[in-house]
């Protein structure tokens, strides 16, 4: 099974910058910090109407969820590398109704929850800040990661419902993403990022 699945992400961080003094970055301070929640959300349906008669319809929504530390290095006194390591959920609902050339319908409803972990790099680019206290950046990052989860669902063909359960396994998923946002300063080493981009990420 593969997906393709692009989010627009809202995150949310909290960081710690090695520096001797407030907003001044040199190449060697250090960027400390935990990401409090990175969520995401997409929407997908589709359409069919077939030749010999009958139409199918499919909807699936799609909801993420990641948090990690995240450790970086300015390599210069705007420019920053590191690596994150996350833990994602993902919650997949599929749902799809059938009505056949003979006008029987039927239809069924799947719900998929997988637990993953992630390893992967980041590039920072700071801006020059508006403020003494709040910067602006771009940000562009990867990961790559694995995971178990569980699935559940039903069907129904008008004269009987089944149910079924089961589980997930050997989860392989990457994803690629930007973002902008800015890291506000509550003191002279201590901030928070808000942050807004776009991801786009492969699973199966």
């Amino acid at each position: 099974m593969k997906k393709v699945i692009y989010l627009f992400l809202v995150s949310l961080s909290v960081i710690g910058i090695c520096a001797t003094a407030q907003a001044q970055f040199k190449p060697g301070t250090l960027l400390i910090g935990t990401t409090i929640g990175s969520t995401g959300y997409s929407r997908a349906s589709s359409d069919y109407v077939y030749d010999l008669g009958g139409t199918r319809n499919a909807t699936t929504n799609t909801y993420t969820l990641s948090a990690g530390p995240q450790i970086g290095l300015f390599i210069t006194s705007r420019l920053v590398a590191g690596g994150t390591f996350t833990f994602n959920y993902s919650d997949v609902n599929n749902q799809t109704a059938n009505v056949s050339a003979a006008q029987l319908p039927s239809s069924a409803t799947s719900n998929t929850h997988t637990f993953s972990t992630a390893i992967g790099p980041f590039m920072r680019y700071y801006f020059s800040s508006l403020s003494a206290r709040n910067i602006f950046y771009a940000q562009a990052n990867s990961s790559f990661g694995s995971g178990t989860g569980t699935s559940s669902g039903t069907s129904n063909n008008g004269t009987s419902t089944g149910v079924i359960t089961g589980k997930v396994s050997n989860i392989f998923n990457w994803n690629a993403g930007a973002s902008v946002g800015m890291t506000h300063l509550f003191y002279h080493r201590i901030g928070m990022d808000f942050a807004l981009g776009y991801n786009y990420a492969h699973a199966k």
